[in-house]
Parts: structure tokens; C-alpha cells; sequence
């Protein structure tokens, strides 16, 4: 392979017919918590972190890849003020896939599909209760079949086989957060293909008006330790739909109900609702989760957590956004505020 480092945008026609060849996409993101009042006093803190996501495509052929998805952030949560503190860099996704007409495999280390309100969500916090059922690091085998109309639209079928990573990819390198073991028990810890996931998606259906939908289900084994099985099952809508000139409104609705959740006796539902208004270069978006949990023993008081975010920002004209934002939860009967300000820039670039 050569070592001409090129543009996506400037040398896109060349290098989509180039292989062997290396693509790489790096999110970067820089953000500032400032939990300004809660029922907790020690939760009262200003937190400075930065999160970055590097995403690696080794394309072998055009059918043949490695990809690999890396990550960068804080590997616990704040417990003082801390500026950068507490980074870890883990590899999240590693993992050999074939793309073919309409319908891809893959196998290795990688995140299967459930649900979308933990990447869709709007705002700066409208994703942070929706990543509790966000399927992550698991290893195992996947594939997906595409198939619709022009009319009708397209519609992905996924599934996927898979356990929780005990390897040595569970660590994290520069903070350590631990190796996984088998004997920690929780969901999917199993070392078998006991666990699946299957998903049912498409990003515009013309019946629906436009609107993409999700519809899946998954089933997580309980490791060592763990009381019960969880089962989840998740619907959801979301959308983007010019309304006037230079105005779109991207709605989104899901629901998510976990039976047995994180394998203890307690149910568990997310319901997720919000709706981001883009202005040209200036976006606004309101989102509102709830969470509750029903603990299933008698004599015992069920959870009713909830999330509100507001957020506005601005995209600049050499790809740096800045959004500012407000948010107020309440879990497990503690009341917190928090104003945050979040920087989002993205680097690409191709090897060949």
C-alpha cells in the first residue's frame, strides 16, 4: 500500500476505486458540565471533557473490510471538578465485514443493532438515558439483508449472535477501567452465542409521509451470578422534513421496554420524545425522556426517573459546531441541573 494521505472531498472519485486503501472518519468533541444545583450537594461540580471517536475502514476490496472503532473519553464519572481527567482510549468495534448486493456479514467485536434514540435523540443530553439500552462491545456474529422499493422504500433486516467481550480489546489503555471477566457475571457474559438481537429498520418510508421507523427485539443471557434473562424489545419513529425554505424539523419517538432489567426481577420501559428545528447554519431542540422501573417486590417503591434538555446552536462554515445547553433530571428522587456547552469537529482523510 502507498502512504499518499489524501482529502475524502478532494479525491473521492479516485479513491472509492482504490484498494487496498484506509478510511478514516475522527469525531471530535469537546464539552463542559456545569452541575450548578442538586438535591445532592457532592454533585455539584464542573466537569471538562473530551470525547473522540476515531472510526477506521481498512478496505481489502469492495466487498472485504476490517473496520475499527475506537474511543476516547472519561472512563468513570466525576466525583470533583476535574479538567480532561480520566481518559481512556478502548477499542469499541474490531471486526471483519463483507458487503454484497444488498445484504453484508460480519464477525468479530462490533455493536449490534437496537434501537436509535441513543444516536438520534436531539440536543447535547437527549441521548443520555436512550445509552442505557444502547448494545455495545459485544463479540459475535451479524448480518443484515436490505431489500424494498423506490415506493414502498428500504427496509434492513439485522441480526445478531453474540456475548459480552472478555478479551483483552475489554481494557482501556492510558486510565484502565479493568479487564472483563467471566466471573463478573451481568448481561451477555456468557462466552456462548446465547444472546441475539434482531432489528427491523428503514430511514424513509413514503407510506409513513417520510418517516424511518425501528422495530427489534433483543435477548441478553445472564452471566455468572446473574437472577434472570433480559429481554427488551424497542418501536420507534424519527424523521427529517423540510417544512420551508431552509427550515427542517427532525421529530423522534421511542419506546423501549426491558423485561428482567440488567438480569435482576425489576421491568423496566424508556419512552423518549423530542424534536430538533434546523435554520440554516442555527439549530434548536427539545427532548424529554422518561424512565421508569418497576421493582417487582412487595412493599418496595417503584422508580420514576426523568430528562429534559433544551439546547441551541450554530454550525460554522469550516465544520466546528458549538451548542449550549440546559438540562435537569431527576433520578432516584435526586434533582439536578446542569448548563453545558458542547464543540463538534470531524476529520476525514483516506490512505492509498
Amino acid at each position: 500500500m502507498g502512504t499518499a494521505i489524501a482529502s475524502l472531498a478532494s479525491t473521492a472519485a479516485f479513491a472509492e476505486e482504490s484498494f487496498p486503501r484506509i478510511d478514516i472518519v475522527v469525531p471530535v468533541e469537546l464539552q463542559n458540565d456545569y452541575a450548578f444545583d442538586s438535591d445532592v450537594r457532592a454533585s455539584e461540580l464542573n466537569d471538562t471533557f473530551l470525547t473522540i471517536e476515531p472510526e477506521i475502514s481498512f478496505r481489502l476490496s469492495e466487498n472485504f473490510s476490517i473496520e475499527a472503532g475506537l474511543v476516547f473519553e472519561p472512563i468513570k464519572g466525576a466525583t470533583d471538578d476535574r479538567f480532561l481527567e480520566d481518559q481512556g482510549l478502548f477499542v469499541e468495534q474490531l471486526f471483519l465485514s463483507y458487503q454484497g448486493e444488498g445484504f453484508g456479514l460480519k464477525a468479530g467485536k462490533f455493536n449490534p443493532a437496537f434501537g436509535v434514540a441513543w444516536d438520534k435523540a436531539p440536543g447535547i443530553y437527549g441521548v443520555d438515558f436512550a445509552e442505557d439500552y444502547e448494545l455495545t462491545e459485544r463479540i459475535g456474529l451479524g448480518g443484515d439483508v436490505t431489500f424494498g422499493t423506490e415506493a414502498a422504500g428500504e427496509h434492513t433486516v439485522s441480526v445478531a449472535t453474540f456475548f459480552a467481550d472478555t478479551s483483552i480489546l475489554s481494557q482501556s489503555f492510558l486510565n484502565s477501567r479493568g479487564e472483563t471477566r467471566r466471573g463478573s457475571g451481568g448481561l451477555s457474559n456468557t462466552e456462548d452465542f446465547s444472546s441475539f438481537s434482531v432489528s427491523l429498520d428503514s430511514e424513509s418510508v413514503p407510506a409513513l409521509g417520510g418517516l424511518g421507523y425501528t422495530l427489534g427485539i433483543a435477548q441478553q443471557d445472564g452471566g455468572v451470578g446473574t437472577r434472570e434473562d433480559e429481554t427488551s424489545y424497542v418501536a420507534g419513529v424519527f424523521g427529517s422534513f423540510e417544512v420551508a425554505d431552509g427550515i427542517t424539523l427532525e421529530p423522534i419517538i421511542e419506546y423501549v421496554y426491558q423485561d428482567n432489567d440488567a438480569g435482576t426481577i425489576a421491568d423496566q420501559d424508556y419512552f423518549t420524545i423530542g424534536n430538533a428545528v434546523l435554520v440554516g447554519p442555527w439549530n434548536v431542540s427539545l427532548s424529554y425522556t422518561a424512565r421508569n422501573t418497576d421493582a417487582n417486590v412487595a412493599g418496595t417503591t417503584d422508580v420514576e426517573d426523568e430528562l429534559f434538555q433544551v439546547s441551541a446552536g450554530y454550525a460554522f462554515e469550516n465544520g466546528l459546531t458549538a451548542d449550549l445547553g440546559y438540562r435537569f433530571s431527576e433520578e432516584a428522587s435526586v434533582d439536578t441541573h446542569i448548563l453545558g456547552v458542547l464543540f463538534t469537529y470531524e476529520l476525514e482523510a483516506s490512505l492509498y
